[in-house]
């Protein structure tokens, strides 16, 4: 069928040929009523490429008429130029996609650039970042170590303290000199005054302690979620 039909474009191509018609792909189509684009193509390629022996062998036998002669030439002139045309045209369409793509490719190669570049600033920020929280964090250990010493001056100063008090009122109580005794209960009033405020700045370290070990309990928490 597919022979058949390749037959009839050549065979009608002929046709057009003597009307003085240029035989195109509609034109067959339109004559014959049937057959695919891409068939009557490639046929009427066959015959373009045939008609150009045929007309040499026209050249040989002069029953051709120099009419049919001179059209056949003619037309095999048009379709040369009609196909050097296609030519451009399809070399024009594929250079203009290569250049389009090439743009859509350094497009994407300067996007991907750009989105590298802002990876490493953030990487960078986060290094930083990491540095400085650590750093913190070795000082609040730091003040917490120093709060723990004072904290245990502060026990022993307040050990000392009692001692010297319950010595002073044992010495009060043997005493009958009312001088020594006067003056040893305003020692003992002046060691539970330096007590009471030892045991109010221990207190102080102690709220400072706990606020410190927040500060790196957080700290820790930010380090481990970069």
């Amino acid at each position: 069928m597919k022979q058949n039909t390749q037959d009839l474009v050549k065979e009608t191509a002929d046709k057009l040929l003597r009307e003085g018609i240029k035989p195109t792909q509609q034109s067959i189509r339109d004559r014959i009523g049937t057959g695919s684009i891409t068939t009557i193509n490639k046929a009427l390629n066959v015959w373009w490429s045939e008609l150009g022996l045929r007309l040499d062998e026209a050249e040989r036998n002069p029953g051709i008429p120099e009419p049919v002669a001179n059209t056949a030439n003619k037309l095999w002139l048009q379709a040369l130029a009609y196909a050097n045309k296609e030519l451009d045209s399809q070399r024009s369409a594929m250079e203009s996609e290569f250049a389009d793509r090439a743009r859509k490719l350094s497009k994407a190669s300067s996007a991907d650039h750009g989105e590298l570049k802002e990876l490493r600033a953030q990487c960078l920020r986060l290094l930083q970042d990491n540095e400085r929280l650590s750093n913190e964090k070795g000082d609040g250990l730091l003040k917490i170590a120093e709060c723990e010493t004072k904290l245990i001056e502060s026990h022993s100063e307040i050990s000392r303290l009692t001692r010297e008090l319950k010595q002073a009122e044992i010495m009060s109580e043997g005493s009958s000199n009312i001088d020594q005794y006067i003056e040893v209960q305003v020692e003992s009033r002046t060691l539970q005054e330096e007590n009471k405020r030892l045991n109010r700045a221990i207190d102080i370290l102690t709220g400072e302690k706990a606020e410190l070990q927040l500060e790196v309990i957080k700290l820790k928490q930010m380090l481990s979620a970069n």
